[in-house]
Parts: structure tokens; C-alpha cells; sequence
């Protein structure tokens, strides 16, 4: 059974959030796509997002296989080819396009889990940077940069936020640019996007005096990593040193191997107070049979009134948006741009983004707390195509004496009865 045929509770449960907020699409995407000349932009949006969803990551996939694709769905949707949709996209210029569609997404968003946004009763918005590798150096941005697995080689800098659950803003860069100059926009983009934002989490990259100033002005809370450069840091990491000599009660251990120094209250140039707090963290591991130890120095920056130990937990939460970035890249294909302009492939990750949303929307909706957690890859592999066959009569049926043949006869009845209430609208 391929993806595509597996995959129909969640193409049908997309399709029906497209009926629903038929009205919000068409207002943010509509001009965008006819100003392109695309003839029907519902159509348009429909296949593209519809691909990410299937699972469906090259164009040459889909090219392939959409023949079958068009007539297996055709009872539901319209879709456009492969090659109309790289002719229409490949005329974006602009970013106007990916920030209608982030408008989309926080409207979808905000109106059906608003309580996913939320990180333990806060609103704390997650902003960090990845390095794309670019297949070509032909393509637009694509140049030598920030790349640490392959120095020298073109890539791409993509910056993103991500807010409880969801990647709510991205915006793609050429490889040599540096992601702090964008910090301070891509709070604002978030703030203009209508999320409840309290608290904003970023590294060591992103902390200059001028960030620090610029949160202080919103009155927003943050934990930001504080470059070892600072003149606090420096200072900070000689007192740890002498602290931890004498088996001082100041330093704190949070877990085997890492100690926390709390330094307070210290004033930056810039005449901007913040907390700050150093962190020393030991490795120990086996090399050519002797035991080596590796001890490693780094601080946190922050406003929160949270004791050492807390904060130094409440930073490290932020792995959550590298595990977004992976997923990206392992489950979504993020790193297969096929257009040559920069908007045009900033677009695309944007309908990438989009797809990964409205799976976390379909498993909050329509799936046990239990089966949350799991990527769509492997919900995919290890449910649907486990469970699900393609009948004699050509429909999805469910295989008997399967661990979830319950859950799947669910889906597929409330597939039934959302294409009935879509056919009714």
C-alpha cells in the first residue's frame, strides 16, 4: 500500500480544517497567488500542502505518482500536477507569500489548540537557527557560510521560532548571514502574529547589549545564553574556578557532573542589569582505555526569578526546538529545496512548516493522548500502513487483529463523516 493510500485520514481531516476556515485562506492567500497568475489559488495551496502531508518529498515523486494520486482523490479534491505548481511557485519574488501563509497558520493555530501554545502555564517562544545544506551553489543564496558539517560547502540559514508545540515564523537567509541581526525582527513578526508571548529563549548567539535593551523596552522575560566574550562571563568563570577550590555552599549541583554559580544582579556597558549565572559541566568518558575528563564553562543571561538550579533546567528546555528542527529535516524532507529562488524555496519550507501543523492539529483532534508524541513518519509506518489496505472495491479498509484496528475503524468512520459534512457545505 504507498503513502498516499495510507494516508487518507489525514488528508481528509486536512481537507475538512480547509472547508472550515475556507474564508481566513482566502483572504490571506487569494491576491497573493493571483497576483502570480494562478487561475484557482485554492487549488494551488491544496496540492502543495496535501504532498507534505502524504508524505510525498521529491517532485519527481509526485510527477510520478500523480496520475494514481488524482484519481484516488478526486472524490475529494482537485490537485494540480507537479510541473504547474513549480511554474506558479517559481514566480514568488517576494516574501509576501510565506508571510501570508504564517498569517494562515497562527490563525488556524489560535482557534483550534490554543492550549498546545502553552509551556507549563507560560508563553515562552523558542528562537534559534539551522544551516540548510544546498545541493547547488547555483541557487539563489546559496553561499559559503556558518556550516559546521561541511565547512565551505553552500548552504542556507534558516531562523525560526517556535512557540509551545509549533513552529509559528521562519524565514530563510543566505548562508553567510548572521542570525542576530534578525533577532530582534523575528520577536516583533511574533509579537504582530498575535501570540500571548511572556518569555523569549535563544543562545549564546543572539546576546549582544542591544537585544538585552530592546527586551527590556517590550517588558518581555528571556533566558539567553551570554557569549563567552563578556567581560561578567570571564569574570565569572575565574571566580568558579577559586569557589570550587575551596568547596564553596554558593556553588550548586544540579546533576552529575554540572555545578551552577549564581552571580546576580551584574551591570552590562550598556548600563542594563541581568542576572547571570555560570554553569560548569564534566564529561568523563573511556579513550584508548584511560579515563579522560573534559570540563567545559558556559553562562546564562536572564530577568526570571527562578533559583539557579531552576533556570538552568528551564533553559536547557529549549532542546524542544532543536528536536522541531530534526523532525523538519528527517521526517519533512526541510533540506530538499527544489526552486532556484530564495522566496520561492523560503515558501516552500513555510508549506513544510504548515503540513507539520496541521498534523499536530489532526493528532489533538483525532488520536489518544497515548499516540501524541509520535512523529508522522512513524505514525505513518506504524499505524496506517500497518493497519490500513486498499480493498478489491478500491477503498481504505481496516486489517483485522491488528494492534490498533479500533482506533483506525474510528478514523476512518470520522473520515466518513467529515466528507459527508464537506459535500453538504
Amino acid at each position: 500500500m504507498l503513502n498516499f493510500q495510507a494516508a487518507l485520514p489525514t488528508v481528509i481531516h486536512t481537507l475538512c480544517v480547509f472547508s472550515e476556515h475556507r474564508t481566513v485562506i482566502d483572504t490571506y492567500l487569494f491576491r497573493v497567488f493571483a497576483f502570480f497568475g494562478v487561475a484557482d489559488p485554492a487549488r494551488l495551496f491544496r496540492s502543495v500542502i496535501l504532498q507534505q502531508i502524504m508524505g510525498i518529498e521529491y517532485q519527481y515523486h509526485y510527477r510520478q505518482f500523480y496520475p494514481e494520486i488524482s484519481s484516488h482523490f478526486s472524490s475529494y479534491c482537485s490537485l494540480y500536477g507537479a510541473d504547474i505548481i513549480m511554474e506558479h511557485i517559481g514566480k514568488i519574488t517576494n516574501s509576501m507569500a510565506s508571510w501570508k501563509l504564517t498569517l494562515v497558520q497562527a490563525s488556524l493555530i489560535k482557534i483550534r489548540c490554543p492550549h498546545l501554545l502553552c509551556s507549563g502555564g507560560q508563553t515562552v517562544a523558542d528562537i534559534d537557527v539551522t544551516t540548510l545544506q544546498s545541493s547547488s551553489s547555483r541557487k539563489e543564496g546559496a553561499e559559503a557560510g556558518y556550516n559546521k558539517k561541511n565547512k565551505g560547502k553552500p548552504c542556507f540559514q534558516l531562523s525560526a521560532t517556535f512557540v509551545g508545540k509549533f513552529f509559528v515564523d521562519a524565514k530563510l537567509f543566505p548562508g553567510c548571514t548572521n542570525p542576530k541581526d534578525f533577532f530582534q525582527k523575528a520577536v516583533r513578526r511574533l509579537i504582530s502574529l498575535g501570540f500571548p508571548v511572556e518569555i523569549v529563549r535563544a543562545d549564546s548567539a543572539y546576546m549582544t547589549l542591544g537585544n538585552l535593551l530592546f527586551l527590556k523596552k517590550l517588558s518581555l522575560g528571556y533566558a539567553l545564553g551570554a557569549p563567552a566574550t563578556f567581560n561578567a562571563v570571564k569574570d565569572g568563570k575565574e571566580l568558579f574556578r577559586k569557589l570550587a577550590r575551596k568547596k564553596s555552599s554558593r556553588i550548586v549541583h544540579a546533576a552529575k557532573g554540572v555545578a551552577i554559580l549564581d552571580l546576580g544582579q551584574v551591570t552590562m556597558k550598556n548600563g542594563v542589569p541581568t542576572r547571570i549565572i555560570v554553569i560548569r559541566r564534566i564529561n568523563r568518558q573511556k579513550k584508548d582505555g584511560r579515563l579522560q575528563r573534559n570540563t567545559y564553562y558556559y553562562a546564562v543571561a536572564s530577568n526570571l526569578e527562578l533559583s539557579a538550579k531552576a533556570l538552568y533546567c528551564f533553559y536547557h528546555k529549549r532542546q524542544c526546538i532543536e528536536a522541531g528542527f530534526r523532525e523538519l529535516k528527517n521526517h519533512c524532507g526541510l533540506e530538499r529545496l527544489p526552486f532556484q529562488g530564495l522566496k520561492a524555496n523560503e515558501f516552500w519550507i513555510m508549506c513544510k512548516i504548515m503540513a507539520m501543523t496541521l498534523f499536530k492539529i489532526f493528532q489533538a483532534e483525532m488520536l489518544p493522548k497515548s499516540l501524541h508524541s509520535l512523529l508522522r513518519k512513524t505514525f505513518m509506518r506504524r499505524i496506517l500502513q500497518k493497519g490500513l489496505y486498499l480493498g478489491e472495491s478500491g477503498k481504505v479498509q481496516t486489517r483485522p487483529k491488528t494492534r490498533y484496528t479500533w482506533l483506525l475503524r474510528r478514523l476512518l468512520c470520522k473520515a466518513d463523516r467529515m466528507k459527508t459534512a464537506m459535500n453538504a457545505c
